[in-house]
């Protein structure tokens, strides 16, 4: 019979308070003694001494071992400095100083119900204005013990706005990394962390509702045109891959002292877990490097998906309901009329609707017509390359009219330079997919054109009305020979065609003046999207809800990458 551990009474000290929450993360983490002593590099005896409570850590460089081993953000160091700031040994009957009076009531009958069951522990957490709160947890949730404070302030769930991640919270400097690139990115530890490594907020957007996702970060190395991964702990990851919500694997690979990540969606780092030599690996492309254009994808399907997939019976429903529309030939239809949608799901309803609308009215304008749509930004473009129905839409207007097309944009320089760059690229792409197709895109500055709702024209002669994106609802449409209006949009469009900031008699001389206006490298963009082409994008994030699809922008991905570059 092996010994049986030692009974810790937190509250008696801070030495037995570090060794009780040593032990409770180490069981949490379905490690023995042993396993924890190969992770820290010392003897089996060692650890039995750290956890009860004989010989803590000699050292703060000790403390930052035995956190990282257990994966405890910060807690096991903070504890330790909480003992070194203490006098006496096992027998300490005051309690520190710096430790609220709430604080260690509730130690008592914490530490006592945790030595019952062996289910529970406390952790202490010092907030921002210095006091400190024990924080109680068993296996399966985190319970908050303070009084007054938000849970996600507790235990390092989330760092505050402008908070500095420490370099044992951030071993690979991925949060660094991402919150310095991407502004409105949120990052926090969850603890315990169930194989979650970082808890990811994206940020949402004018109408985008932001969206979640978890990260699990593993070391990794360059082999070719794939970057492999190394899991040391199977069991971690095979429960972090199992989960049905959102997930990336990521790899870090630290070359000269800078560290680069590629991400794999979580579904496809399922099949390819893979055995070599007894060590656990994933592959992924190089290709999925994150940056930019990766993240750009990565912020809108997650966003478009997430909230379609919610709404996704409801959705179904209404757009049943509203067919009777069709009938019409013109129609303005309010979001009351879906009640209880979310703003995607009504946009995606109102798009859906136009491009039904335009395929109808089409064949009947008596000349061949121009088209004018309303997206300025990246979030607004990126529906032609995810939702289900736009590409489609956009092959089936092209063979429609059997001949090229125009389509007009109107984006004022103050929206380019208030638009991120993975919107920017977002955008620049929406515009390649046309291009792709043989559609001449125009672009104007002008913000007196801002206002002009998506048309198209048979010029002096007819117009068709089709407008989803910034209006007053779901969406207007009409189809109209009114004079005033023919004309409006007649004048519009050649305005456009004569001044376009993008005039140039070949699709890629149109698409790099566009990526000059976008401040875009137009290098970098036909080299990325040409590595990003080979793979598809499908492995990088897959969409959950039926109406988001890879299918436009990996075609203008492909389209961009058979352009010629800069030599």
């Amino acid at each position: 019979m092996g010994q049986q551990p030692k009974v810790l009474m937190p509250e008696q000290s801070p030495q037995h308070r570090l060794g009780y929450v040593i032990r409770e993360l180490r069981s949490a983490r379905g490690l023995s003694m042993r396993d924890l002593a190969a992770r820290t590099f010392v003897s089996h005896a060692k650890v039995q001494r750290w956890e009860n409570g004989a010989r803590p850590p000699k050292d703060q460089a000790e403390a930052e071992l035995i956190d990282r081993a257990l994966d405890a953000g910060g807690a096991i160091v903070e504890l330790w400095q909480e003992m070194r700031g203490v006098s006496g040994t096992s027998h300490v009957s005051d309690p520190a100083p710096h430790v609220s009076d709430t604080a260690l009531g509730l130690a008592t009958p914490l530490s006592q119900a945790a030595a019952s069951d062996g289910e529970g522990a406390f952790v202490p957490r010092r907030l921002d204005d210095g006091t400190v709160v024990l924080v109680a947890f068993d296996r399966r949730a985190l319970l908050r013990a303070g009084v007054g404070i938000s849970a996600a302030a507790v235990a390092g769930l989330s760092a505050p706005a402008g908070a500095v991640i420490s370099a044992a919270d951030d071993p690979f400097g991925f949060a660094k990394r991402a919150t310095e690139n991407w502004a409105g990115l949120r990052l926090s530890r969850p603890f315990p962390d169930f194989g979650v490594d970082w808890q990811v907020l994206l940020p949402g957007g004018r109408s985008m509702l932001g969206s979640q996702l978890s990260l699990q970060i593993h070391p990794a190395r360059i082999a070719g045109s794939r970057v492999i991964a190394s899991i040391p702990d199977q069991r971690r990851a095979e429960e972090f891959l199992a989960r049905p919500h959102r997930s990336l694997m990521v790899g870090a690979v630290n070359t000269e002292d800078v560290s680069r990540f590629y991400a794999l969606d979580g579904r496809s780092a399922r099949s390819k877990l893979v055995k070599n030599g007894g060590v656990y690996e994933v592959a992924a492309p190089a290709a999925y490097e994150l940056d930019d254009l990766t993240y750009g994808i990565l912020w809108a399907v997650s966003n478009w998906d997430d909230a379609l997939q919610a709404d996704d019976q409801a959705l179904a429903e209404a757009r049943s309901d509203l067919k009777a529309y069709e009938r019409l030939s013109a129609s303005a239809v309010s979001r009351e009329a879906a009640p209880g949608l979310n703003s995607v799901a009504h946009m995606w309803l109102g798009s859906d609707f136009c491009a039904r609308h335009i395929l109808r009215t089409l064949p009947d304008l008596p000349a061949l017509p121009a088209f004018w749509t309303r997206e300025q930004r990246g979030e607004e473009a990126s529906a032609w390359l995810f939702f289900d129905h736009k590409f489609p839409y956009l092959r089936e207007t092209t063979k429609a009219l059997g001949s090229k097309s125009t389509r007009a944009f109107c984006v004022p320089e103050d929206v380019v330079r208030s638009s991120p760059r993975y919107e920017r690229i977002l955008m620049f792409l929406a515009v390649a997919l046309m291009e792709s197709l043989g559609i001449h895109a125009q672009f104007t500055a002008d913000p007196a054109y801002e206002a002009v709702e998506g048309f198209v024209v048979a010029p002096d002669k007819e117009a068709v009305i089709a407008n989803w994106v910034r209006g007053d609802g779901m969406w207007h449409v009409d189809l109209t020979a009114r004079s005033s209006v023919v004309r409006e949009f007649t004048i519009a469009a050649r305005d456009v065609d004569a001044d376009s900031l993008t005039a140039a008699p070949t699709a890629a001389g149109r698409l790099r003046a566009l990526a000059q206006y976008l401040d875009l490298p137009w290098s970098w963009l036909i080299q990325r999207c040409g590595q990003l082409a080979r793979y598809g994008t499908s492995g990088l994030i897959q969409s959950r809800s039926r109406l988001v699809s890879p299918a436009g922008i990996d075609a203008a991905c492909a389209y961009v990458a058979s352009l010629p570059a800069d030599h």
